[in-house]
C-alpha cells in the first residue's frame, strides 16, 4: 500500500541523515524533531522554512515530547506555496498560526486511537483538531480534519512526526455564523440566514455540517441580488436552507471512508430529507479525491469548490449550486 511505501522511504531517509550530523552531538540531540525536519529536505523543506520563521524551531529542539503534523511539500504546493520562497514571503503572523496548529504536546500514536470518526485533540495553542481512525477496504486510514495521514508515527528522540497530504487550516472562527459572515463569497447565504431567522441556530454550541451555496449559486437559482433574498418569505428561505445542513461534523473524506463499492450514498439533512452523495475519483480512476452533492430537484450534481472550512461548532463545504428538493 502507498502509505507503507511512503513510510519506509522516510525512515530510510531519516536514518541516513543522522549519520552525517556533527559527531560531537549526542544521539538524543541529533535525532530531535528539529534536526529530522531540517534534514528531510525532499519532503519537509516547505514546513521547515515556515518553522524557521517562528519561535517553534527552538521549542522542537527541546526535550518535549511533541507530536508534529508535518504537511509534505506537495501539501504546501496544493495550499498555494509552490516554492520555499513563497513561504518566506508569507506573513510571519500567518506562519506562526499555521505552524502552531500542527504541533501537539506529548507523543500521539494516532493508529492506537479507537476506530472512531473525528476524535477531538488539541494543538499546543488549545485549538481543536479532529482525528479519524478507520478501515476502508484492506487499508487502515488515519485523517486529521479530513486530511489523510500519509505516514504515521515516524520516531524522534523527543516525539514523533505524522506526515499529512494537506496543510491544516488553523481554527479562526468560533461559530459557523461568524465564518459565513466574514466570507465574501457567501454574502447571499449570510443574508438568507438572517432573513430566515437561522443565524442564532448556527451560533451556539450545537455542531453542524453546512453545504454552503456560493453567491453565484444563489444567482443561478433565481436570486439576482441580496435585495431579492430580503424580499423572499422567511419560511421559504428556512425550508431551502434546512436542506443544506445537518447536525454533526463531517469532513469530505468521511464520505469516502463510509461509502460502499457503489460510490453512492445519501445524507439526511436538517429537514429530514436526503441529498445524494457521489464519490469522485482522479483521472487515474483509482484515487478518491472528493464528492458531489445532488438534491432531488437538481438536474446535475453540485461540486464542492472549497472543503473542510473549520469553525468551532462545525464545518463548511462551499458548493456551486443551491440544493433543490423539487424540480
Amino acid at each position: 500500500m502507498k502509505k507503507f511505501t511512503y513510510t519506509g522511504l522516510l525512515i530510510l531517509l531519516l536514518s541516513a541523515c543522522t549519520k552525517d550530523k556533527d559527531n560531537t552531538a549526542g544521539p538524543d540531540e541529533i535525532n530531535r524533531l528539529t534536526y529530522i525536519i531540517d534534514d528531510n529536505k525532499f519532503n519537509f523543506s516547505s514546513f521547515n522554512t515556515a518553522l524557521g520563521r517562528t519561535g517553534y524551531r527552538n521549542m522542537l529542539a527541546q526535550a518535549g515530547p511533541y507530536t508534529v503534523m508535518v504537511p509534505d511539500n506537495n501539501a504546501f504546493a496544493k495550499a498555494g506555496y509552490a516554492t520555499n520562497q513563497q513561504v518566506l514571503t508569507q506573513s510571519a503572523v500567518i506562519l506562526n498560526n499555521l505552524v502552531s496548529y500542527h504541533i501537539i504536546n506529548g507523543t500521539w500514536e494516532l493508529n492506537k486511537l479507537p476506530y472512531q470518526f473525528n476524535q477531538e485533540i488539541s494543538a499546543i495553542t488549545g485549538a481543536k483538531m479532529f482525528v479519524t481512525h478507520w478501515i476502508k477496504g484492506e487499508d487502515t486510514v488515519l485523517t486529521i480534519n479530513g486530511s489523510p495521514v500519509l505516514a504515521y508515527n515516524l520516531p524522534a528522540s523527543n516525539g514523533m512526526i505524522q506526515v499529512l497530504d494537506n496543510v491544516l487550516q488553523p481554527l479562526v472562527y468560533q461559530t459557523l455564523s461568524d465564518a459565513i459572515a466574514t466570507d465574501t463569497s457567501l454574502t447571499f447565504l449570510n443574508v438568507a440566514l438572517q432573513q430566515a431567522g437561522m443565524k442564532t441556530g448556527i451560533s451556539g454550541s450545537a455542531t453542524y455540517t453546512f453545504f454552503a451555496p456560493s453567491n453565484s449559486a444563489f444567482r443561478n437559482a433565481g436570486f439576482p441580488s441580496v435585495d431579492s433574498i430580503n424580499k423572499t418569505d422567511a419560511k421559504t428561505l428556512r425550508d431551502l436552507l434546512e436542506y443544506h445542513l445537518f447536525a454533526g461534523r463531517k469532513f469530505i473524506y468521511d464520505y469516502i471512508l463510509t461509502t460502499g463499492s457503489s460510490d453512492q450514498t445519501e445524507q439526511a439533512m436538517q429537514n429530514g430529507n436526503n441529498v445524494g452523495i457521489s464519490l469522485v475519483k482522479d483521472d487515474t480512476g483509482v484515487k478518491y479525491i472528493g464528492i458531489t452533492i445532488k438534491g432531488a430537484g437538481n438536474k446535475v450534481p453540485a461540486e464542492v469548490k472549497r472543503e473542510n472550512l473549520m469553525a468551532g461548532n462545525g464545518v463548511l463545504h462551499i458548493i456551486d449550486q443551491v440544493l433543490k428538493e423539487n424540480q
